[in-house]
């Protein structure tokens, strides 16, 4: 054997051996157990290096909100974290909801603008929206004397009363993701202080095209966290991962170093949908396919709050809004939207499974979604003096 042919088949061993080990390495983190930690016990310890802890929350979810609004009572809580930013708070009503906070007497008919007025939204949003404001409140006013939290709109500044057309609506459905990082920015990171950020997943979830927010933080500076709620689901609808029924809800499991992060995180995420954000079951079949977003690459930690089965979303029944002025008014925003007639007018009873078997039928396909307005890009318009 001559030199080089010699030296060529030594380096072959060592490549063969070094990819061993890596795949050996990768199959061992497949299989190390996480370490789950009672929910509220690991954002308390998030804010000990942290400054932004950012929930990516999925929207209505009773347990979910039943979680946050016991978290928010916690002394310990309370005593290091300044504001609360809420997707689902139209900025218009920051005075409104200032006094509130505060505990001022402030018809809640006045308040709740803030979270049923947001541009974001479609249709009536769910009850739970609400409860972040009044757990604040509540808890403030045990706590007289001592560091008071806020609770900051992180949505533009539309008033729906000026709204006549779709391309009224545009620029602030253009510019959320831009507005609430400003918002962030200018309440928070600005006066030094901590925040729980709550907003959609989709806002926040990381290796999903041109994420905004969390990047931006970052360039000024900020310390991020960033935990998404989660499922046992692994693929399809029926496809649960029982690994996850030893825990005791509700817990948060890092996702480093741990089988957890190595699980394909739309599934996790949809409760059984594979597909990307925003899109249907999968990428359409012109599309390059491409590795599954891990959900170690998505986000840093998981809350989960129990079987995807056990999970309730809270909305606002429709014999709650037919007939009301809200109502009215839900069905005209919906109107301007341009969905079709009966979209978003609420179900027949306020809970349902948060998750729903897909149905799968030969009759006629729903209506398509309207297409977004032509002027998105269109620059915010003046923000007027807060309500």
């Amino acid at each position: 054997m001559s030199r080089s042919e010699w030296c060529n088949a030594r380096l072959a061993r060592v490549f063969i051996f070094a990819t061993t080990l890596l795949i050996a390495s990768q199959l061992c983190t497949a299989q190390v157990d996480p370490k789950p930690q009672d929910a509220t016990t690991a954002v308390l310890h998030a804010f000990e290096a942290h400054d932004i802890v950012m929930f990516g929350e999925i929207h209505g979810n009773k347990q979910e909100y039943e979680w946050l609004r016991s978290l928010i009572s916690r002394p310990e809580f309370a005593d290091r974290v300044d504001d609360i930013v809420m997707e689902y708070g139209n900025s218009l009503y920051q005075n409104s909801v200032d006094r509130y906070i505060a505990g001022e007497n402030i018809s809640f008919e006045q308040v709740q603008k803030a979270w049923r007025n947001t541009v974001g939204g479609i249709g009536a949003p769910s009850p739970v929206s609400g409860w972040i404001y009044q757990a604040v409140r509540e808890t403030n006013l045990k706590r007289r004397g001592k560091h008071q939290m806020r609770v900051v709109c992180g949505d533009p500044y539309i008033d729906w009363n000026q709204v006549k057309t779709r391309e009224d609506i545009a620029p602030y459905l253009g510019h959320r993701d831009q507005w609430f990082t400003q918002v962030v920015k200018d309440e928070v990171l600005a006066k030094h202080h901590r925040a729980l950020l709550i907003m959609g997943w989709p806002h926040f979830l990381r290796g999903q095209g041109a994420v905004y927010i969390e990047p931006q933080l970052k360039q000024a500076n900020a310390k991020t966290y960033l935990i998404v709620f989660g499922t046992n689901v692994v693929g399809g609808y029926d496809e649960l991962d029982h690994r996850f029924d030893k825990w005791s809800p509700p817990v948060i499991v890092p996702l480093t170093d741990n089988w957890v992060g190595e699980l394909p995180a739309m599934p996790v995420l949809f409760g059984g949908e594979s597909g990307p954000v925003g899109a249907g079951p999968g990428p359409a079949p012109e599309e390059p396919k491409t590795a599954p977003l891990k959900l170690k690459d998505a986000a840093d930690a998981l809350l989960y709050l129990g079987p995807r089965d056990n999970l309730v979303h809270l909305s606002m029944a429709r014999a709650d809004l037919d007939g009301t002025p809200y109502g009215k008014e839900v069905q005209r925003r919906l109107t301007i939207e341009g969905f079709p007639s009966g979209f978003g007018a609420g179900g027949e009873k306020s809970e349902a499974p948060q998750f729903s078997r897909p149905q799968t039928s030969s009759g006629a396909a729903p209506p398509p979604l309207p297409p977004p307005p032509k002027n998105m890009d269109a620059p915010l318009p003046p923000r007027p003096p807060s309500q």
